[in-house]
């Protein structure tokens, strides 16, 4: 059965699943180790004649497996094109095995020589190199670099030529992103058959540069064979995420958002959040906010509705539950958290919106922390809860460490979403969603530029109110996606060092119009 997200993301495959899908083209297919070699191969040189202004020389670093065998035929397609290509192995012929021997005899039957690595030999080639292949380690590969692997990386890195690695630059994992302190600095990595989340983490993401994902013949049975859980977004199509809108639609039909936000000194986070989810279309939005910060923002905030709560301290009260309850029959939604503070109060309302609102629940910034106190209390919601943490945040409420976090946030996100049931967005370069279900979904637009204040106001109110028109899923990943791709926009005119959140809120608009006119031509 399809899901609705199959048209609009592909697939990332671990490590552990590229190496079956391998198996089971080659055993249960019966396409031969060779044939894929010699497709993965010329998809390397393919993109290397692509890069090349002048024919060469081109400096090929080959280890003794499979990812060392693609780079022998590389360097045969490209000798066979006219390009000068030198061979450096780190290892002997002796030790190759397989494909990779097959292909290192072929190269040396039609006349190409083979020279053994050493930093000596290499050094003063790869210097002159006008581009240099990195066909050392490959998937499978686990751990620091050492000895002569951990030698040509420096080298390579140290060397004016552009980088081409071959299916992952040497020295990353394939599954977590992690990197040696002399991994690969490729200017473009050839993959092959899909995507692997080392090169959508950091640090790898920096390391391999451009990604292309070869198609070098792994059939389709292949891969569904081995289900992908995770999947990383696409653009051309993306247009299916958003919510559909019909002619007789009216601002009754189409979503009211309740944004609970603000207390002194934060109104500027309530302002964010509250017009983002009418920026997202929801037909109605009421900010609740402390009495005091509610008139202040009176003139701000036109288009959005005022519900003055009472206050303590600058601070939402306990005493505001009962207003806030009344208001609740009338909201789709509710999004709690920006600006908000940890008071008394606040955690007053926040745990009592997780034991009785009935409807979507987005929970960002400091309803999250309030949470952390307590994060048993989302598995006991039965309607959908969105949460929206940066690192800091999840690592208060997951009870992981900073450091856990940074090293497999593939797998800490997806065992807090379904250990709670709740869809997690964790914000970060990428960042990503994952799901009850397990399955994890990557962004695939934003930039640095983001890294301000009151961005993650203006996703929650995104969110919110996308929410208020289609599932929750499908809310934080459009909501996701578009409030990056809504950076990338404005960060055109503003540059990265002048971005702000206002500007995100304000190229909303034109994010939309990209992802509908973007699907409508790649269809």
């Amino acid at each position: 059965m399809m899901h609705f997200t199959d048209r609009i993301t592909d697939p990332v495959l671990a490590a552990g699943q590229m190496a079956a899908v391998d198996k089971f083209t080659i055993e249960k297919v019966g396409i031969p180790g060779a044939v894929l070699m010699e497709q993965a191969g010329l998809a390397v040189a393919r993109q290397c004649r692509r890069m090349l202004s002048e024919p060469g020389p081109v400096v090929v670093l080959c280890g003794k497996g499979n990812n060392g065998g693609d780079g022998f035929v590389a360097a045969r397609r490209l000798r066979q094109w006219g390009i000068a290509c030198e061979i450096f192995l780190l290892g002997k012929v002796d030790d190759l095995t397989g494909d990779a021997r097959l292909n290192a005899e072929i190269w040396h039957n039609l006349g190409g020589s083979v020279h053994p690595f050493s930093p000596a030999d290499a050094a003063d080639a790869l210097q002159k190199a006008v581009l240099i292949i990195d066909a050392m380690l490959g998937t499978g590969a686990r751990g620091g670099l050492r000895g002569p692997y951990q030698e040509a990386a420096r080298l390579a890195n140290t060397s004016p030529a552009d980088v081409v690695a071959v299916d992952l630059p040497t020295g990353i994992d394939a599954d977590t992103g992690l990197a040696d302190a002399d991994a690969i600095r490729a200017r473009r990595t050839v993959t092959f058959g899909a995507l692997k989340p080392g090169l959508l983490l950091a640090p790898g993401a920096d390391l391999a540069g451009e990604i292309e994902v070869a198609d070098i013949g792994f059939p389709e049975q292949a891969f569904s064979a081995v289900p992908a859980q995770i999947f990383r977004l696409k653009i051309p199509s993306a247009a299916a995420l958003l919510p559909q809108r019909k002619r007789t639609d009216y601002k009754n039909k189409v979503g009211h958002v309740y944004v609970i936000a603000g207390s002194r000194g934060m109104d500027g986070a309530a302002l964010l959040a509250s017009k983002a989810a009418l920026r997202a279309g929801a037909g109605l939005a009421i900010l609740a906010a402390p009495a005091s910060l509610a008139e202040a923002m009176a003139g701000g905030l036109v288009e959005v509705m005022k519900e003055p709560l009472p206050e303590s301290d600058g601070a939402v009260s306990s005493t505001a539950w009962p207003v806030i309850e009344k208001r609740l029959p009338w909201a789709d939604v509710v999004a709690a958290g920006p600006g908000l503070g940890t008071s008394a109060g606040a955690g007053y309302v926040v745990f009592n919106l997780l034991q009785q609102f009935p409807g979507t629940l987005v929970l960002d910034a400091d309803a999250i922390n309030i949470v952390a106190g307590e994060p048993e209390q989302l598995r006991r919601r039965e309607a959908p809860t969105i949460l929206t943490p940066h690192a800091g945040e999840f690592a208060r409420i997951s009870g992981r460490s900073p450091e856990e976090i940074r090293n497999d946030r593939i797998g800490v996100a997806r065992e807090f979403a379904q250990k709670y049931g709740v869809y997690l967005l964790l914000k970060g370069a990428p960042s990503l969603v994952a799901d009850p279900e397990g399955r994890v979904f990557f962004n695939c637009a934003g930039n640095p530029g983001m890294a301000t204040a009151g961005m993650g106001d203006v996703l929650t109110g995104v969110i919110a109110g996308l929410a208020g028109q289609t599932g929750a899923l499908q809310a934080a990943l459009a909501g996701m996606l578009l409030h990056s791709l809504a950076a990338d926009i404005a960060v055109e005119d503003t540059g990265v060092h002048a971005l702000m959140a206002g500007d995100v809120l304000e190229a909303l608009g034109r994010a939309f119009l990209f992802l509908q006119k973007g699907t409508a031509e790649a269809e």
